[in-house]
């Protein structure tokens, strides 16, 4: 529904001639004086709002989208990276009837909707009411608006959608500044929120030309939050809760700047298992993010590219590796996941050095099935930050079995250290590949895709989990391909176009290592 503004409430004739109407019963005066028929009076409060749902149905629809706006292809390629992003074309694009069921609602609601529904957990989203209810709501309402807008005009390929994505990017970026500047404001969740979701906006808009370093900036403002709302937060579900959601975007920022977890972060966690209570969707990965603190510290030791005692950095590796598998077999005990085994099409054989075309979202022959999305994200992380860990290890490793001063005994050890890293790394990255299907909507009875499912939500934590999968030493190039597509297709199904410039990458060879340092690192 469209306000249409003041209405004029003359007589059909003055309307039309411009002139001005005395509203006199059963004729106006300029009538009489014409001695012309009086065609009398409408009910402008009828009037005052106006019906546009087939207008905006018709210009948010993908044969709208193609007509009259420039190729998605071209409107992603704006940036100046090196290489353009891959046509949509070459695989079909999914469906995703969000935007065409909620067409009866303003379109910023629409963008909300689809945001929360999504990027939001449920011990945060249970006291969204409450937050948006204070001073500091206007922030984080554009902010998630702006993510859902942005999202959903991507996936339909609309311009006009982004124009107010953009716009709402804007009035969030001045609230929250403004929010900021008060000291009572500064804390509150709801400029967490706001500050947490314009950091998704930059992934969702990600354009070549800063891969994480928007992302990044607005994530060192979440940690400054939280540090400055203090350990008291932790006893507010709630607060619990943004804590959380968070920390977890810090510590990615932190591994791609390749800095240290900072020491009160890592207190806070500890001191967060208390106030987890039964049912707390995002307790489940406490544990894990304290090793992946750890891990992130190991790699930021190594950012200045020396390579201090590396036997010691070995064995610290080894026990690091322990532990995440020790954490993955008590997580396995109460969060296990279920294996789902298909056949695969004749002429179409998937992963493992076979061809892949045409493209499936089934990687091989099984797939997993996780109890919700949060369960699945924490797996990945699990894996991803274990990919991380081997890829040092080995590197090390081989770095030593290489040194001439090395006795065969210890030779022959760090060249085990080498293997086994290298067979571990091709399980996870192949456990990887076959959450994708989850997220895409497989059952355990059916594996269609179901792009209008919340599960869409958690392939913006299966980004970086794939693109490292596709990095890893000895990747086969028909793996390295599928992952290029699936990303591919999340791009463009769930409206996340760092995915798309993932995909690019990928297809055009161009590296991209966690740790460049590495291969300038000398004894």
């Amino acid at each position: 529904m469209v306000h249409r503004g003041k209405l004029s409430a003359a007589c059909g004739p003055c309307r039309s001639r411009r002139l001005k109407c005395d509203h006199k019963r059963p004729s106006c005066s300029q009538c009489i004086r014409a001695k012309r028929e009086c065609s009398g009076y409408r009910d402008i409060s009828s009037r005052r709002f106006f019906d546009q749902t087939e207008e905006v149905k018709r210009k948010n629809s993908p044969s709208f989208s193609s007509s009259s706006s420039p190729s998605t292809a071209s409107a992603l390629t704006s940036s100046s990276h090196s290489s353009q992003l891959p046509p949509r074309q070459q695989i079909s694009s999914p469906s995703n009837p969000c935007l065409q069921h909620q067409v009866s609602i303003p379109l910023r609601d629409q963008g909300a909707a689809f945001a929360l529904s999504r990027y939001l957990n449920r011990s945060v989203g249970n006291g969204l009411p409450s937050i948006l209810n204070t001073p500091s709501a206007r922030a984080a309402t554009a902010s998630i608006n702006a993510v859902g807008l942005a999202a959903l005009s991507n996936i339909h390929q609309s311009p006009q959608l982004m124009f107010t994505a953009r716009q709402e990017y804007g009035s969030a970026l001045a609230e929250t500044n403004a929010a900021l500047s008060d000291p009572r404001q500064a804390t509150s969740d709801a400029s967490l929120i706001a500050v947490t979701f314009l950091g998704i906006f930059e992934i969702m808009v990600c354009d070549g030309t800063s891969l994480m370093g928007k992302f990044v900036k607005h994530m060192d403002g979440c940690s400054r939050i939280i540090q400055l709302r203090g350990s008291q937060q932790l006893e507010d579900p709630i607060g619990v809760g943004l804590f959380t959601l968070s920390r977890r975007n810090i510590v990615l920022g932190n591994f791609w700047l390749k800095r240290s977890t900072p020491p009160w972060l890592v207190q806070w966690s500890h001191e967060a298992f208390p106030y987890r209570h039964e049912g707390d969707d995002m307790g489940t990965d406490d544990a894990l993010f304290l090793l992946m603190s750890r891990v992130g510290d190991l790699c930021a030791s190594l950012k200045n590219g020396v390579l201090i005692e590396p036997a010691k950095l070995v064995k610290r590796a080894l026990k690091l590796d322990a532990e995440l598998a020790a954490w993955a077999k008590s997580f396995k005990l109460t969060r296990d996941y279920t294996v789902v085994t298909v056949p695969e099409p004749v002429g179409e054989i998937t992963g493992h050095g076979k061809n892949i075309s045409p493209f499936r979202h089934i990687y091989s022959n099984h797939y997993h099935i996780y109890p919700d999305t949060v369960i699945s994200a924490c797996w990945n992380d699990y894996r991803f930050v274990h990919l991380l860990l081997l890829g040092v290890l080995g590197w090390i490793a081989g770095h030593l079995s290489d040194k001439e001063e090395i006795d065969a005994t210890r030779r022959s050890e760090y060249r085990e250290t080498v293997g086994y890293s290298t067979m571990l790394s091709q399980q996870l990255s192949d456990d990887v590949c076959a959450s994708v299907p989850y997220h895409f909507g497989a059952t355990e009875t059916s594996f269609q895709e179901d792009w209008s499912s919340s599960r869409t939500g958690g392939m913006i934590r299966l980004l970086w989990p794939l693109f490292l999968a596709a990095e890893r030493d000895a990747v086969t190039q028909e793996t390295r391909d599928w992952i290029a597509n699936t990303l591919f297709k999340i791009g463009y199904g769930a409206g996340i176009r760092q995915a798309l410039v993932m995909s690019n990458l990928l297809r055009s060879g161009s590296p991209l290592s966690w740790l460049p340092e590495l291969a300038r690192m000398e004894s």
